[in-house]
């Protein structure tokens, strides 16, 4: 699957899915300003290990992750140095929402957005494992941190909320009729 059967604009909707899907999983819990930090450092080294996946069937994703992969490797900036860039930039999109659910409205309207190119586009057998890919990616960000616990005893690996915006995630990109 090649960036061709896609207009640009198109393609840069696919392209920003995976940072929609963990931006979607970031903004569900209202947790402390650490536990934030930790979950958003989390997403994008979850993202940048995603990148370096050989292992991956799908036409469609593969080529998602080929162009991610591209995008990176034309930074200045590497290892380290990127991750907080990147992690920097992600806060910035946070900051720029004016609420919690300006963000989550968001999120779901490029998640449906992404549902309506993909159901144009390419096959069902495609665009469900591209959805399977960007739940995977959500899901991994919600078992970075236990919520809800206290000092870290009891708790959920994944607390209502997040499951709350994975079922959003999945229902923004169904497509089966």
């Amino acid at each position: 699957m090649k960036q061709q059967y896609f207009s640009d604009s198109e393609w840069a909707t696919l392209l920003q899915t995976p940072i929609q899907a963990v931006l979607a999983i970031i903004l569900a819990d209202k947790t402390d300003p650490v536990s934030f930090l930790q979950e958003t450092r989390a997403a994008i080294q979850i993202i940048a290990t995603e990148l370096q996946r050989e292992d991956i069937s799908s036409d469609l994703v593969k080529s998602v992750i080929a162009a991610l992969r591209e995008g990176v490797a034309q930074e200045p900036l590497q290892g380290e140095q990127l991750l907080l860039k990147q992690q920097f930039e992600l806060l910035g999109k946070i900051q720029s929402f004016n609420s919690t659910a300006e963000g989550q409205k968001q999120v779901i309207a490029h998640l449906n957005q992404v549902a309506t190119i993909l159901a144009s586009k390419v096959t069902l057998v495609q665009a469900e494992e591209f959805k399977q890919w960007i739940l995977a990616l959500a899901t991994q960000v919600a078992k970075v941190l236990k919520e809800e616990g206290v000092f870290g005893i009891g708790g959920e690996r994944i607390s209502r909320q997040e499951s709350g915006a994975l079922s959003a995630i999945e229902k923004a990109l169904n497509f089966k009729s």
